[in-house]
């Protein structure tokens, strides 16, 4: 099973998912990229990133949970 970062179960992050979501939905709405092979990478840099800038959240992608596994 994988890891995923406790944080995601505070209110904090809960309340600012969904907006999260939206906008990084938007943002990559037309790349080239978007669903092809590696793209969850630059999507959860981009949640990260989003995450802390905007809402001061701290957040560790799944690759960062899973140092083991292989995401593509």
């Amino acid at each position: 099973m994988l890891k995923t970062d406790p944080i995601e179960e505070t209110p904090e992050f809960k309340a600012v998912i969904n907006e999260v979501e939206r906008e990084l939905k938007k943002r990559f709405k037309d790349d080239p990229m978007n669903g092809s092979h590696g793209f969850c990478h630059t999507y959860w840099a981009a949640k990260k990133e989003l995450l802390l800038e905007k809402y001061g959240i701290e957040w560790l992608t799944p690759q960062q949970m899973n140092p083991r596994v292989r995401f593509d």
